[in-house]
């Protein structure tokens, strides 16, 4: 008796201990899970981004089921409650549920102007429906006060280049982040008191062509930005707020460049943020960093309960427990979509970039020089799959610090320059 004791108490020790921490769950691999949310703590959906499937959970994640495949990127996805749903697409479909999922329907055609896409949606009771967009331009916010039967479209560029998340704590009150219409006023979070009638900029990062990519509310005072950067900066930052958004700070996560767009913390103290390939931990409120594995590509943090989270990303990954250590996740493969290749390198001021698309994508391609400004822009608009070779001829420009970038639905790729 007393050997059978002393093993299930060790196999009891040994199940709580494999709880602590990050683990990787059970739905496939793929270029990246680009949102998730779930209605309590069991029931969540994932929106497949560039594979444009929906994937379902009723055990918190243990397993996943596909309930819809379209052939549309899915940027975001958000539910009112057990049956009704929205999922909104970068090639400008909002698809709807009212069963749960089983069967989803693209409402686009309810909104004048239709969007070319959506990047967020955020929904603060089961009759209103907020949605934001889009990362390439330009920036407006949707809105249903039915459920999703009606729609009313507002145009944001008299605030805003472009938009990506959208978090409404009332019908009325709420935010959403992007880059500033003047875009050297870099990413942006702008309020709004009033269901989207007036809104006005509560912070600007001031670093150009910066977008405030995610944001999220931890409770009443806590909030939190993640701030997408371009690599000629040498740093990596994000945004706290302390009273409720009111007043925002900006905290160095790293002093290299870091591409991230995930944030979230699931306390005051404990967070991470992250992107193509790193993701960084803090223990105390932000004030230090350190860098941590777990996959690849994160796009969204969503809280269930004090101390359960999920990261969309390459795979969805699931954090169970209070430690100060990460668990590290299984390892996998890094999938990257599309390849940027520049042809010479080191050049004159003469080269070539040739750029290979994997699928359908919106593509916002630029030459930075080492200050951030935009050299050339040959390539802003919807490409199909194929290669692409432009030539770039930048006369007299000498020195190290040019980048060539490319944006597209699935992230960012990018080469440094040196001209001789």
């Amino acid at each position: 008796m007393r050997t059978f004791l002393n093993c299930s108490l060790l196999l009891a020790c040994t199940q709580s201990l494999a709880q602590i921490g990050w683990t990787t769950l059970d739905a496939p691999s793929t270029v990246r899970y680009d949102d998730i949310h779930f209605i309590d703590d069991s029931t969540g959906w994932a929106a497949g981004g560039p594979g444009g499937e929906i994937y379902h959970t009723t055990d918190a994640g243990d397993s996943w089921e596909v309930q819809f495949a379209s052939p549309s990127y899915l940027r975001c996805i958000e539910f009112l409650d057990e049956l009704n749903g929205f999922s909104g697409s970068l090639n400008g479909q909002l698809f709807r549920t009212t069963n749960g999922g089983e069967t989803w329907a693209d409402i686009a055609e309810n909104i004048d102007p239709q969007p070319e896409g959506i990047c967020g949606l955020s929904a603060p009771d089961v009759n209103t429906v907020y949605g934001c967009g889009i990362w390439s331009g330009p920036a407006f916010v949707i809105k249903s006060v039915n459920g999703g039967d009606d729609w009313t479209y507002i145009d944001m560029s008299a605030y805003a280049s472009r938009l990506v998340d959208i978090h409404f704590i009332t019908p009325l009150i709420g935010f959403v982040s992007g880059t500033a219409a003047e875009t050297s006023q870099g990413g942006i979070v702008l309020y709004t008191d009033d269901g989207g009638t007036n809104w006005s900029p509560k912070f600007t990062t001031n670093t150009t062509s910066d977008i405030i990519w995610k944001i999220q509310q931890l409770d009443d005072t806590h909030w939190y930005g993640s701030v997408f950067s371009e690599p000629v900066n040498d740093d990596t930052r994000m945004l706290q707020s302390i009273d409720g958004g009111m007043t925002w700070t900006m905290h160095t996560v790293a002093d290299t460049y870091t591409y991230i767009e995930v944030i979230g913390f699931i306390n005051p103290e404990h967070g991470w943020t992250g992107g193509h390939d790193q993701l960084w931990e803090t223990t105390d409120g932000g004030e230090t960093w350190a860098e941590v594995e777990l996959g690849f590509n994160y796009n969204r943090f969503f809280k269930t309960n004090d101390s359960t989270a999920y990261i969309s990303g390459q795979r969805i990954y699931r954090y169970r427990g209070e430690a100060p250590q990460v668990g590290i996740a299984e390892k996998e493969e890094h999938i990257v979509a599309h390849k940027l290749e520049v042809m010479p390198n080191p050049s004159d001021g003469r080269f070539n970039i040739r750029l290979t698309i994997d699928n359908p994508t919106m593509v916002d391609l630029v030459v930075l020089a080492p200050n951030g400004s935009t050299v050339e822009r040959p390539m802003h608009r919807r490409v199909g799959k194929g290669t692409y070779t432009l030539p770039i001829d930048l006369g007299a420009a000498k020195g190290a610090g040019y980048v060539v970038m490319v944006r597209t639905n699935e992230g960012m790729l990018y080469r440094k320059v040196l001209l001789e």
